[in-house]
This record gives C-alpha cells, sequence and structure tokens, in this order.
C-alpha cells in the first residue's frame, strides 16, 4: 500500500511546522512548502532523522505567485505522488493595534490570504479531481465576526470560511472534500505580536494533533479548538448588532 501524502503550506513553522511533525510521526510523506527558503531548510534541519528521511520534501513556493503554485503542485504529483491531504495554512497577520486604516495592509493580506489560497485551490482542483482526496483552508474563529482592530485578517479569514462552506457543495460533485480548520489562540510567531492576553492559549502541537485527528479520523467539515473561546466566539456571531457593540465597549472601550 502506498504512502498518504499531505501538503502543508507555510509549513516551515508554527502551527504548519507543527502539523507537518505530526504527520511525519504517523508515517505520511509530508511536503512543506513556504516562501522563505531558508526557513524551510531551518525547518528541514529541526524535523530530519534517519527514520523520515525519505518522508519528509521541502518545496519553495510563494503562494502570491501564480505559475509557482502551478509548478509546485505539478511537480509533487509528477516527483512524489497524488496529494491526498492539502493544507492551505499559509498566511500573513498583522494587527492593527492603532485602529489604523492602511490600504497596503489590506492589500497583502488578500494576495497572501485570498489570492494566494485561490491560486492553490485552483491548481489543486485538477490534480485532486474524482480521487476523494481533501483541501483543508485554515482560516479562524475571527472570521466569524467583525472584532476592533482586526479589520484586514478578519475580512480575510471571514472569506477563506465562506469560501469553504461555499466550495463544499461544488467540489463534493467533483470528488473532493473540502474542509475548515479554525484554531482558537495558538502559540507561534505570528500570535506574539498581539499586545493583548490571549484567553485558553494552546501550543502548536496541541493544534497539530487536534488538525490529525481531525483531518484524518473524523468526517467534520470544521474543525476547531480549544472548545470553549471558539464557543463563546459562534455564540458572538448570532448576537444582535446592539448587544455586540455594547459588549465590546465594554471591554475594551472601543
Amino acid at each position: 500500500m502506498s504512502k498518504r501524502i499531505i501538503w502543508i503550506t507555510g509549513g516551515s513553522s508554527g502551527i504548519g511546522f507543527a502539523t507537518a511533525k505530526h504527520f511525519l510521526k504517523r508515517n505520511w510523506v509530508v511536503i512543506i512548502s513556504s516562501s522563505n527558503l531558508k526557513k524551510l531548510n531551518d525547518a528541514k534541519n529541526k524535523i530530519i532523522t534517519n527514520d523520515n528521511i525519505d518522508n519528509l520534501h521541502i518545496i519553495k513556493c510563494d503562494i502570491t505567485d501564480k505559475k509557482e503554485v502551478i509548478n509546485t503542485i505539478s511537480s509533487i504529483t509528477n516527483k512524489i505522488g497524488d496529494i491526498n491531504i492539502a493544507l492551505l495554512n499559509a498566511a500573513a497577520y498583522s494587527p492593527n493595534k492603532n485602529q489604523d486604516f492602511d490600504i497596503s495592509n489590506y492589500e497583502l493580506l488578500i494576495d497572501v490570504n485570498l489570492k494566494g489560497t485561490l491560486y492553490c485551490i485552483d491548481a489543486l482542483k485538477d490534480a485532486m479531481k474524482g480521487k476523494n482526496n481533501t483541501i483543508a483552508i485554515v482560516s479562524s474563529p475571527i472570521g466569524y465576526r467583525g472584532w476592533p482592530t482586526s479589520g484586514a485578517y478578519g475580512m480575510t479569514k471571514a472569506a477563506q470560511l465562506n469560501l469553504s462552506e461555499s466550495l463544499f457543495f461544488d467540489f463534493k460533485k467533483i470528488g473532493i472534500n473540502f474542509r475548515v480548520v479554525n484554531p482558537g489562540f495558538i502559540d507561534t510567531e505570528a500570535t506574539r505580536l498581539n499586545s493583548f492576553k490571549m484567553p485558553f492559549l494552546k501550543s502548536a502541537e496541541f493544534a497539530a494533533e487536534k488538525i490529525f485527528n481531525g483531518l484524518v479520523h473524523k468526517k467534520k467539515f470544521e474543525i476547531y479548538f480549544p472548545f470553549l473561546i471558539v464557543f463563546f466566539v459562534k455564540i458572538l456571531r448570532i448576537m444582535p448588532y446592539k448587544l455586540y457593540f455594547y459588549l465590546w465597549k465594554k471591554i475594551g472601550n472601543f
């Protein structure tokens, strides 16, 4: 029986890196990609052992470059094998502590989080069609509703969540499973940029275990964790505007 293959974008650090390690320990073939070749090589040196040397591959891929994405997926399928799971985890993150509207920040996050994700999906569609394999987007509970200081990031995560819901139906018709991952606060390079205390903060290894179990052992569309904070945010999702705005005013005088 051939080994199963997962491609992880943004796999050189944070959740992507921890997830790569988790899948490798379970004898999957793992391909991690990133736009930063140095970080990729550093990640490889941290993970590689005599036991998994044949199962780990690194490929430089800037997901904002459509041709690079196409070439990456073509290289994987031609040289390594069919992608069983594509975990679209690469993302740009820049918290707006001063609530300034900076159009360049919006453009950056749109290019990476939205256009980059779409480029991956477009290329994967042809490579995975009719094989009953899985595309999973790593979104965020912040996409459930607009938060103060999170206009650019929250907008892109809301779009990813909406896109995942829509493509669940569309891609089912062509034999591709669509999933979404919504992590709460996870201790990574990105979240360490936050200036506030993050409730229910969990490790990247915690996230990796939840993602593995959700993608491999369970069939639910949405994988979310930790339960308490995501459940709370889901409540905010249905809260009337008047009450929602009042709550934020009390929390942080927004």
